[in-house]
């Protein structure tokens, strides 16, 4: 499913009524067949004692890219209201700038399932996630 620009642009819109994707800086670049493509950068803040990204820090990010991925597929109508996030640690992750990839595995009436990964600046996958939550009206 292509997702309009007027979706994107919506779903864009609400995510930045939270903080989130500001704080990690965010930034949706592209949809590539079933794939959304989003920068991120961890900042200082984000740093746990082995001088990684800490992995909240990771679920943060992944748990936003997945949320604006649902909104986008809803054109805004709907936010997901998490009820189950699984993550995957891989490989430490460096502060900096990163690359995330997000799939809706499954989009019903009232759930969605989706999947978030995280790479490392090598291009490695650092940490997968997977993200199921109940539909909102974010209004």
């Amino acid at each position: 499913m292509i997702i309009t620009k007027e979706a994107t642009d919506a779903a864009l819109a609400l995510q930045n009524r939270g903080n989130v994707a500001k704080f990690f800086s965010i930034e949706f670049l592209e949809q590539k067949d079933e794939y959304f493509l989003f920068n991120c950068v961890f900042p200082e803040e984000a740093k746990n004692p082995l001088a990684c990204v800490q992995g909240g820090c990771i679920c943060a990010a992944l748990d936003d890219a997945t949320a604006v991925t649902v909104s986008m597929f809803t054109s805004a109508q709907k936010l997901p209201n998490s009820t189950d996030i699984h993550v995957t640690y891989h490989r430490p992750l460096s502060l900096g700038q990163t690359f995330m990839k997000t799939k809706v595995i499954k989009l019903g009436k009232t759930m969605t399932s989706v999947e978030g990964k995280i790479y490392t600046k090598q291009n490695k996958l650092a940490a997968s996630m997977l993200h199921t939550a109940m539909l909102f009206d974010p209004n």
